[in-house]
């Protein structure tokens, strides 16, 4: 892997100062090097940049499709090392390479997908008045963009905050995770030479490395204009506070503690696959992972049999081997603090089921289901392969169940009759609700990724994320006056002064 590096004002500059924690091979727990950051005088020459390019307007003044033609050129550049980030993504999260690959498609795709938005005149629309003149909204950009984004996925959550930000016509800075910098960092290299080589000023894509302090001093600088994050609620809250107090935009997608309903008439071994799948994608280290499984009181010894049979079957091991279906936490700290959410529930009167047989190496954890927790005990997101299993005998209690976290980002109904599921769904309170399906995608590309409650603010999506880093300027001619002032240009002397 290579070291990490800093880019300020179009340059490559190696990170001096340690962090405290070490960069480890999740696999096997080695520790592969210090965690490095960037310095305060590092932060704040990336700040003065973002702003001269912003107040110079540099970026933002190319039209729609000159800055769609350089994003296109920067996706040309992502996707000529899509192999290698994804690899570096695999390694620094533990997340197998068959899932890291999959992701893979939205790294350079994000910056096609933004590129396309703009010719389709995503940012411009158009109204009519009563007497025929149009009324011109443009969507213009905010300034100074940062983006945050977390351990588990972060080089396809860089690649669509980035490009949003970059189509918008912001300067972008991302501030990469600190315990898995390498995927980040190739992503933004390869992206920052396209845009290069299409004419992009040196400025327009930053990258800066370290923990919550860092991340703290660029939220709260008044050159930042406007905010994208993805992580825990903890950090999310403090950075809504910083960007309330700035009264500036921040889109906050925080964590979740997402339920599974189990309807009656299930086929028991779909609805396994799903849990099986809910609970251990991304190792378990994803927001939109399972965290409740809610199923008939008649059906929950069969399911949790048959749960645990398909996740017997997982291979766990080296998730840099394509066959590996399972991998470990991304880092030994986070394991520490999932086990003893594990330990937590426990001692709250459940008990932990664990399946798969791991390696005793590095930071493996086999999933846990855990049966008999009181419900007002797990209402806090566990964020591992980790979750908590509720009978109910009604659909109210079934519904009551799933909404009763606080949290609500994504929700999971399965069952035979889709109507009957589907009702359901539209019963919780999440932002998006599926049917049937485990997929990390959202159900439409076009559909917004909202989070409700305790999840985080302001929706997420294609039109939804590029649109965040801008503010409406609407203009037009009224030609009337306001009904006080008087007689309005070329009337006849003598009226009021």
């Amino acid at each position: 892997m290579e070291e990490t590096a800093d880019l300020v004002d179009g340059g490559w500059e190696a990170c001096r100062d340690p962090l405290g924690p070490a960069l480890e091979n999740p696999a096997t727990g080695a520790t592969v090097r210090p965690a490095l950051g960037s310095s305060a005088a590092r932060a704040e020459r990336a700040l003065a940049a973002a702003d001269l390019l912003h107040t110079t307007y540099s970026w933002a003044s190319l039209s729609a499709t000159e800055r769609a033609d350089a994003l296109d050129t920067a996706a040309v550049a992502v996707e000529e090392r899509v192999a290698a980030i994804v690899r570096a993504e695999s390694f620094a999260t533990g997340v197998p390479l068959a899932q890291t690959s999959g992701l893979g498609v939205i790294v350079g795709g994000a910056f096609r997908l933004a590129a396309a938005r703009l010719r389709a005149g995503v940012l411009r629309s158009e109204a009519l008045r009563p007497d025929g003149r149009a009324v011109e909204v443009r969507r213009a950009p905010l300034g100074p963009a940062l983006c945050v984004v977390p351990y588990n996925a972060p080089a396809p959550m860089a690649a669509h905050k980035a490009a949003s930000a970059l189509a918008a016509g912001c300067p972008v800075i991302v501030k990469a995770p600190e315990l898995a910098p390498y995927g980040t960092q190739l992503l933004v290299r390869a992206a920052a030479e396209g845009l290069a080589a299409a004419g992009a000023p040196p400025g327009v894509l930053q990258l800066l490395h370290g923990d919550g302090r860092i991340g703290a001093r660029l939220v709260a600088d008044a050159r930042v204009r406007v905010v994208s994050f993805t992580g825990g609620t903890a950090a999310g809250r403090a950075v809504g506070a910083a960007c309330g107090q700035g009264l500036k935009p921040a889109q906050l997608e925080l964590g979740g503690n997402n339920p599974l309903v189990v309807m009656p008439d299930a086929d028991p071994a779909v609805a396994a696959r799903l849990a099986a799948e809910l609970l251990t994608t991304l190792n378990g280290q994803w927001c939109r992972a399972l965290g409740r499984l809610i199923v008939p009181s008649a059906m929950l010894p069969g399911l949790l049999a048959d749960t645990g049979a398909v996740l017997a079957g997982l291979k766990a091991g080296d998730p840099l081997d394509a066959a590996t279906g399972y991998g470990p936490l991304a880092h030994s700290g986070h394991h520490r603090r999932v086990t003893a959410a594990v330990d937590a529930l426990v001692a709250a009167g459940g008990t932990a089921h664990a399946f798969a047989e791991v390696p005793d190496t590095g930071s493996f954890l086999a999933p846990v289901l855990l049966t008999g927790v009181p419900e007002q005990a797990a209402r806090e997101e566990v964020f591992g392969p980790v979750a908590t299993v509720h009978p109910y005998d009604s659909e109210d209690e079934a519904v009551a169940l799933a909404n009763s976290t606080g949290y609500g980002l994504e929700g999971y109904v399965t069952g035979t009759d889709e109507d009957a599921a589907l009702a359901v769904a539209r019963r919780i309170r999440a932002g998006e609700v599926k049917v049937n399906g485990s997929s990390l995608m959202s159900l439409h590309p076009q559909t917004p990724r909202p989070a409700w409650g305790l999840s985080g603010l302001v929706d997420e999506g294609t039109d939804e994320t590029l649109l965040h880093f801008t503010g409406s300027r609407v203009t037009g001619v009224e030609a009337a006056f306001a009904l006080h002032t008087g007689p309005g240009p070329g009337a006849a002397a003598g009226g009021p002064r």
